[in-house]
């Protein structure tokens, strides 16, 4: 599928940056693409992306696209990509902030984002919060600079495009907050299947007995369908399935029913799990992407992704052949839910983008493999907690 154009030919691009670079083509064009050394080197990447892309068209094709682009830009009003960030970091970034400051950001966002901070207020702050009429007497200058303060807290968020175009890995940011989740789990269950194929049934077992029956078949099935090369060595299994259940216990101390206890320890694992394999596929990312797959989840999620970024490289080996096939399986996993309505549909009309890498016909087989009559051969008993 050829490139996007026209209204999303600007995508990813924040409307910052896309402001600077179409006023340096009314300009003069690459002559002043000197100018972005003086970006941070994410930004000035991701614009020299786009510049390039922009030199590649007609004059008047090109003018046409950024005269219009400009357009847009100008006439939009408000916080620039914060009502893509989950709620609970908003409210992490407004805490100890006075009533009147935060009823001004509050007025900016959108409905959605507006009630669920107001929620999650105290009642005593809340109720000292003035209401958006009031908020509106407040100088358009102080408006600014707080807005100005509290949006330097965050990365700003991709505006998403606006009609179907190509979807790459770097696009699973696009995702609400509830699909990521939907995500995390099915990629923690894939994760942890990897991790028992060479651990053996064994410790399968011991698992199976501390999950629901329906979690437990999910587990098993996604230990059968994992593929030799996708499968952990079993030094690496037995470590991350340590890390995995660290603090992780099946008990009532929270007041919960055995059903919900047992709920409750399944879904954080296998979250969990599930961030462990996308900080894996987001090896080698630009951090500034991180960053806005993390501000997408929950705050605790998110801040525990970019932990897992931030030291994979001491917690596992991976070179590039491993983390492109990684990313392809989150990719797969997307359009599946896609396709069962646990993601948006619409994504069923992008044109997913893989690697694609033929599998190395030189590449070991894991141990141990399933024997062709359901069962997992027995690898060495190591406990792994």
């Amino acid at each position: 599928m050829a490139g996007p154009e026209g209204s999303d030919f600007f995508y990813p691009l924040s409307p910052r940056l896309t402001v600077l670079l179409g006023t340096m083509f009314m300009r003069g064009g690459a002559d002043d693409l000197g100018m972005l050394d003086y970006l941070n080197e994410d930004d000035a990447f991701s614009v020299r992306e786009k510049a390039e892309a922009l030199k590649g068209l007609e004059s008047h094709r090109r003018a046409a696209i950024i005269a219009q682009e400009i357009r847009k830009q100008f006439q939009f009003r408000g916080l620039v990509g914060l009502d893509q960030v989950d709620a609970t970091w908003l409210l992490a970034a407004l805490r100890g902030e006075q009533p009147v400051t935060i009823g001004v950001i509050l007025a900016q966002l959108s409905a959605n984002s507006r009630a669920k901070i107001l929620a999650a207020l105290p009642d005593p702050i809340r109720d000292k919060i003035p209401a958006k009429e009031e908020v509106k007497k407040v100088s358009p200058e102080v408006t600014k600079v707080v807005r100005q303060i509290f949006e330097s807290r965050f990365v700003t968020m991709p505006v998403p495009p606006a009609e179907p175009t190509n979807f790459f890995f770097k696009d699973v940011v696009l995702l609400e907050g509830r699909e990521l989740l939907q995500l995390l789990r099915a990629l923690g269950i894939e994760e942890l299947g990897a991790a028992f194929l060479p651990v053996g049934r064994r410790k399968l077992a011991e698992l199976c007995q501390r999950l629901a029956r329906e979690a437990a078949e999910e587990l098993v099935a996604a230990v059968k369908a994992t593929e030799p090369r996708d499968a952990m060595s079993l030094k690496e299994a037995t470590s991350f399935l340590q890390r995995m259940l660290r603090d992780l216990r099946l008990d009532q101390d929270r007041g919960l029913t055995p059903s919900e206890a047992k709920d409750h320890f399944q879904r954080e694992l296998f979250v969990k799990a599930g961030l462990f394999r996308l900080a894996k596929s987001c090896t080698g990312e630009r951090p500034i992407f991180v960053r806005q797959l993390a501000q997408r989840l929950p705050r605790g999620h998110g801040r525990l992704l970019r932990t897992y970024v931030d030291q994979m490289t001491d917690l596992t080996e991976l070179d590039g052949a491993k983390i492109r096939r990684l990313q392809d399986l989150v990719l797969t996993r997307v359009e599946r839910l896609a396709g069962r309505g646990k993601v948006n549909p619409r994504f069923l009309k992008f044109q997913f983008c893989y690697w694609g890498e033929e599998e190395d016909p030189g590449a070991q087989a894991s141990e141990p493999m399933d024997d062709g009559e359901g069962e997992l051969h027995e690898a060495e008993d190591e406990g792994y907690g």
